[in-house]
């Protein structure tokens, strides 16, 4: 049985008929230091927020791509879990984004004092570059080529 599968076939299915990825939502310890990560580090863009909603968040977007920011006070009770000092894991969960120019993600990230790890997926001679880092809540997030 083979696995692979053109993107034809995907699109024949008979799965839900979804569009694309409109939104990723994380609880915050701090939506103002988280804030400041999506704009300055990953060049999100913040956007209104329903003024219905009666708790502290933010919106942002980019790349066609939402980032819903929530602060969340109990999140502080799983700070062992989500540290900033923790391994950087390549297979552990992780938000991915795609991008031109690697070598100038890994300088910024550098000139930020930011941690992060590397990795190198060949494939029939192609070759993805991938920077893995956590932004302030400890969510791992991966920038390839």
């Amino acid at each position: 049985m083979s696995y692979k599968m053109e993107i034809e076939e995907v699109c024949e299915s008979q799965a839900l008929p979804l569009l694309s990825l409109n939104h990723v939502s994380l609880c915050c310890r701090s939506v103002w230091e988280s804030m400041k990560f999506y704009e300055d580090v990953l060049g999100f863009v913040p956007i209104k927020r329903p003024s219905s909603f009666k708790f502290t968040g933010a919106w942002f977007y980019n790349y066609g791509i939402g980032i819903h920011l929530i602060q969340n006070p109990e999140v502080d009770e799983f700070d062992t879990y989500m540290n900033e000092s923790r391994p950087i894991n390549p297979k552990d969960n992780h938000i991915s984004f795609q991008c031109r120019d690697v070598e100038l993600v890994k300088k910024r990230l550098e000139e930020k004092g930011m941690r992060y790890v590397t990795a190198l997926v060949e494939d029939e001679g192609i070759k993805v570059d991938q920077v893995f880092f956590h932004d302030p809540d400890g969510y791992m997030i991966e920038l390839c080529n």
